[in-house]
């Protein structure tokens, strides 16, 4: 079986090609950009239809831009690109009897939810992010409902390590190069994330493709780790001690909301129980995974 993946030259999409060509698994890469894994490639830009010459293909939709801040900023085009997007891969999904289609959404969807968030948890997202998320999953629901299309949608959280190029890692490791006296944090650093390393990850996906399981799953470390520790996570492995300061952003986004910004979470921590009852379990937990990812990042450069 074919595995497509529509926005396989990203981040989590060089890794899952690279992890299934070394399973010995055909790979077909869809991007406006060619991927460094050595997968098949097709340049395409998602947000326009498409047609394949395969056959009952499994196909991931990793094709998002991943930044919430990014969406807030720029809310007509995010949501153009998210949306037409993922009706485009649905689309293909349908026009080539998939035997699977895999979107990969974010517990963004949930907004400030009590934790940890399962996937029954309403969805009442407080960023254009993800609300865009959950609309791609009910377009996901469509399709799978009315084509007989096996779906899996996995609410993916903070994923760290690798060849990462985005997150707040990536940007505090960026500002110390820029000036080692001194970090910004945006809100008062007490926002918390689970994270996950990068292969835990993928073996997630692994474990859901092999299951035969369909539906919603949370991905996400049984922990969570804060701005904060993470802040100080960077600063001793890069060797610094820089005076911290904190960035408050504005009075919505740290009385109303609790984030660092309008549309920032204050706690992602998602159960992931029902993934783990499929025999998946994260091999390091939310702070080891943020070493390894600022051990990675700072080595590689």
């Amino acid at each position: 079986m074919v595995h497509v993946i529509a926005g396989g030259s990203g981040y989590l999409g060089e890794h899952l090609s690279r992890r299934l060509i070394s399973k010995g698994e055909e790979v077909l890469v869809v991007d406006r950009y060619p991927p460094r894994s050595g997968a098949g490639y097709v340049e395409h830009d998602l947000r326009e239809p498409l047609k394949l010459d395969v056959e009952g293909p499994a196909i991931y939709h990793l094709a998002a831009n991943p930044s919430v801040k990014a969406t807030m900023e720029e809310v007509r085009t995010r949501f153009d690109e998210e949306l037409r997007t993922t009706l485009n891969v649905a689309e293909l999904a349908r026009i080539t009897d998939a035997e699977l289609m895999v979107y990969v959404s974010s517990p963004t969807v949930y907004g400030n939810a009590q934790t940890p968030t399962p996937e029954s948890a309403p969805l009442r997202p407080i960023s254009y992010h993800g609300l865009y998320k959950a609309l791609s999953e009910s377009v996901i629901d469509f399709y799978a409902r009315n084509y007989g299309i096996r779906s899996l949608t996995v609410r993916m959280t903070n994923v760290a390590g690798g060849s990462m190029t985005h997150g707040v890692i990536v940007d505090f490791v960026r500002r110390l190069r820029a000036n080692p006296g001194e970090l910004e944090i945006y809100g008062d650093g007490g926002q918390g994330r689970s994270y996950l390393y990068v292969d835990d990850a993928m073996s997630a996906l692994e474990v859901l493709e092999n299951s035969r399981a369909s539906g919603v799953y949370n991905a996400g470390n049984d922990d969570w780790i804060s701005v904060n520790e993470i802040a100080m996570i960077v600063s001793s492995v890069m060797g610094l001690e820089p005076r911290i300061k904190y960035n408050r952003c504005t009075l919505e986004a740290k009385e109303a909301l609790g984030g660092g910004w309008p549309g920032d979470i204050r706690l992602v921590f998602p159960d992931s129980s029902k993934l783990k009852s499929l025999g998946w379990a994260p091999t390091m937990n939310s702070r080891d995974a943020v070493v390894r990812a600022v051990k990675d990042l700072v080595g590689s450069s």
